[in-house]
């Protein structure tokens, strides 16, 4: 999940350079987002019953998508964080980043709402084999709608708990700014560190409640900086990094029971803790330099337009990904893997469609503020 629009080319002007983007920041947003589809596709079947929610296959993949794909968007978040503060300033940064937030959240909370709603009377109409459902049974469908969605601005609506995320710490960071002295570098890294472990795991069941474990990532990118990321995508070593951090927490997935920084179905104990947060680190290091290697070759083009498209495909893959699974369903299709390819590729081909026709509609609303005339 992305942290939102890129401030690459904000970093870039800040500088007093011409503006341009890191493909191997923009590869490891393509590989995270990809990720996150195809751990939201797999979820969705569990949550239709179409597999077992606590098969420890479907477990096991959850647990290894989780340990990772955040991670790179929580370090990325940072490493933009800190010149969009320099640059504009606390004040003016946090108005437009968390007007934009709240904006995206708020129109999402409806539409994922109103959506659910459509999908679910289509599916009852094909299931009952019948061009439309009485208007009555539609009516009852929006019974309660209003209170259902202020209730989803309150918790969280699916994934859109990761924009109630950016806001705590958009704020958190440009009001600390940890980088503009080693005092607050150190003493904010140390309660960063301290909170991070503590609620490593842990989802609340109020939005600003959930991923406060990434905290850690964010904070690791804000005092990193971009140049030293970039270093480690960019460095003769890279392919070794990515072969040991992506080889050691594979192993670690496979041989233990590692707790990731969020969404951990499983017990939450010091054995789970001990592994899970070196697994993180050790996979997310690694992600970071393979996507160095792969920005230089030919796949790394399609990646990078993925991750530099990454939000669009966060805010629409969960409305589309339900979609698909539902007319599968509709269709008595029961193969696993035709779910799965055809969900995936739904998620992410999608939205890229609705943001192609929002610009070609000078409409793109659903991603961006609206811009005044």
């Amino acid at each position: 999940m992305p942290e939102a629009p890129s401030t690459e080319r904000e970093d870039a002007q800040a500088r007093g350079a011409a503006p341009a983007r890191d493909r191997a920041f923009d590869v490891a947003r393509g590989i995270a987002i990809l990720a996150i589809v195809v751990g939201h596709v797999l979820r969705g079947l569990a949550a239709a019953d179409l597999v077992p929610r606590t098969s420890p296959v479907v477990l096991e993949v959850d647990d290894g998508f989780y340990a990772w794909h955040l991670t790179i968007f929580a370090v990325l978040l940072g490493v933009f964080l800190r010149p969009g503060v320099d640059k504009h300033g606390p004040r003016a940064y946090l108005r437009s980043r968390v007007a934009l937030f709240a904006y995206l959240y708020a129109v999402w909370t409806v539409l994922f709402g109103i959506t659910r709603r459509f999908t679910d009377v289509a599916a009852q109409a094909a299931e009952e084999g019948v061009d439309a459902v009485e208007p009555e049974v539609v009516a009852g469908r929006w019974d309660g709608f209003v209170g259902d969605r202020l209730h989803a601005l309150l918790v969280a609506d699916g994934p859109l708990w990761w924009l109630g995320f950016l806001v705590l710490v958009t704020v958190a960071g440009a009001l600390v700014r940890p980088w503009s002295s080693r005092a607050r570098a150190v003493l904010s890294s140390v309660v960063v560190a301290v909170g991070s472990l503590l609620v490593w795991g842990w989802t609340g069941p109020w939005v600003f409640m959930e991923g406060l474990a990434l905290l850690a990532f964010v904070w690791f990118g804000l005092l990193a900086g971009r140049e030293r990321v970039a270093a480690l995508t960019r460095s003769a070593h890279a392919r070794w990094v990515a072969l040991v951090g992506v080889g050691a927490g594979a192993a670690a997935l496979w041989l233990t029971d590692p707790m990731p920084p969020t969404s951990w179905m499983g017990p939450r104990t010091l054995w789970a803790l001990a592994w899970g947060v070196p697994t993180s680190i050790a996979l997310c290091l690694g992600v970071f330099a393979l996507s160095g290697s792969i920005g230089r070759c030919a796949v790394g083009r399609p990646l990078a337009f993925l991750g530099e498209r990454s939000l669009e495909i966060f805010l629409a893959h969960i409305v589309l990904t339900d979609m698909a699974r539902k007319l599968l369903t509709v269709a008595d299709v029961t193969d696993l893997t035709v779910h799965m390819v055809v969900g995936s590729v739904a998620g992410v081909l999608g939205p890229l469609g609705l943001w192609w026709l929002g610009r070609r509609l000078h409409a793109p609303w659903l991603f961006q503020l609206p811009t005044r005339a």
